[in-house]
């Protein structure tokens, strides 16, 4: 591997954390304004397609990093958010030309990295082989990037997707796990969070 390679592969470091969340400790300093999910002794629970928990960064941010520990039924054949964030606090109205949003999908048996910025065109839609999905801990990573640079994707630490936004703007500022407020994108009942880190920088 090429030290370019190596450099594109490596996390970036976020000092600035807003959102730090250990779920098996019953309770969220998120939004749960649909369908609430459930507190376990394993963590919080996916129990409909409408679940989900949404939290406020207080401001845009061009640059930020997800880390979610999950588990369970991973293997989906059609369209489930893991996790997005979002320009504009709700998505569900449509698809208007203002919206733009980072989504790590479940999905084909794999995962999909998507960027969406619809003032600056098509999405990249970057898409994963099947992964032979084990019932256990997955520690998954994303990093967003809104001013030009490189968005990721890793899963256990190994970088499996990576591409940019059509057109640069001014960040994103609403996070959500489970479901997502775009339209028909649902979560995945049966799924659990452990663990959930958003970290922002300029």
């Amino acid at each position: 591997m090429t030290v370019l390679a190596l450099l594109l592969a490596a996390p970036a470091v976020f000092s600035n954390c807003p959102v730090v969340e250990d779920f098996t400790a019953g309770r969220t300093s998120g939004v749960r304004l649909q369908d609430p999910g459930e507190f376990t002794a394993e963590g919080w629970r996916v129990t409909t397609e409408r679940t989900q928990i949404r939290y406020d960064l207080g401001r845009h941010y061009t640059r930020g990093m997800v880390e979610i520990e999950i588990r369970g039924p991973l293997n989906q054949t059609g369209k489930r958010t893991a996790f997005a964030a979002w320009n504009e606090e709700a998505g569900e109205d449509g698809d208007r030309r203002t919206q733009a949003f980072f989504q790590l999908r479940l999905q084909e048996g794999g995962m999909m990295l998507r960027l969406t910025n619809r003032s600056g065109g098509r999405s990249y839609e970057g898409r994963t082989p099947p992964i032979a999905w084990e019932d256990r801990w997955y520690l998954i990573r994303g990093e967003w990037d809104t001013a030009g640079g490189e968005s990721r994707l890793w899963l256990d630490g190994t970088l499996i997707q990576s591409g940019r936004f059509n057109a640069r703007f001014g960040g994103l500022r609403w996070v959500f796990i489970g479901k997502d407020n775009y339209q028909q994108q649902w979560s995945v009942p049966g799924i659990v969070y452990r663990r959930l880190k958003v970290c922002v920088a300029e």
